[in-house]
């Protein structure tokens, strides 16, 4: 099927869309549920329906319209005597086509002006390094406290190496081995710091 796997480095939400999506769909669910905790799921179809007919800010188009070409009826809609865009109009399949294609390039240049101006945002804090081939680095420590083994994240060493980059797998994105082993680990470069002897 032509599908390449890669995954992500660790601890790092921003490669991964579907995090952002997961929050979304959490935040609905503990607001529709409100103190029946254990029938959340009932409200499943209701949150399926709020994400697909709310209009994203990235494209200026909602979900269901990009995916299936017209607009979700909503509850309220049977209240209302007659519900514009629910009638049977025929549409030639290549006017409605030509619609699309001219949609979708709406949508695309909506999410690269978006793109835009979220790098400008996040380039303004950024700092511009990045390690070369076979150079010394110390990774940023993830360290969750343990009070049976009387570990204190808080206290643990925030950096660990040496390792050493072996290659870029994306641009932000290294593979490392530590020193003296073959033991290969990932790493954003947003969680390296150069080697210069004591982290």
């Amino acid at each position: 099927m032509g599908i390449t796997h890669r995954t992500t480095a660790s601890y790092m939400p921003q490669e991964n869309p579907t995090e952002r999506a997961n929050r979304t769909i959490k935040t609905l669910m503990s607001q529709t549920a409100r103190d029946e905790r254990r029938t959340w799921d009932e409200m499943l179809l209701e949150i399926t329906l709020a994400i697909n007919t709310a209009k994203s800010d990235s494209t200026n188009y909602t979900p269901a319209y990009l995916v299936q070409w017209r607009v979700l009826r909503l509850p309220a809609n049977l209240f209302v005597e007659c519900t514009p865009g629910t009638g049977n109009l025929q549409v030639i399949p290549v006017v409605k086509a030509e619609k699309l294609q001219r949609v979708f390039k709406i949508v695309q240049h909506n999410l690269q002006q978006v793109a835009t101006n979220q790098a400008k945002y996040y380039n303004l804090r950024r700092r511009n390094w990045r390690p070369w081939i076979n150079q010394l680095v110390w990774v940023r420590q993830h360290s969750l406290s343990n009070a049976k083994n009387y570990f204190s994240a808080k206290l643990a060493p925030k950096f660990d190496g040496p390792f050493k980059v072996q290659k870029f797998i994306l641009p932000v994105l290294v593979e490392l081995s530590a020193e003296n082993t073959a033991t290969l680990t990932k790493a954003h470069i947003a969680d390296l710091r150069v080697h210069y002897g004591c982290p």
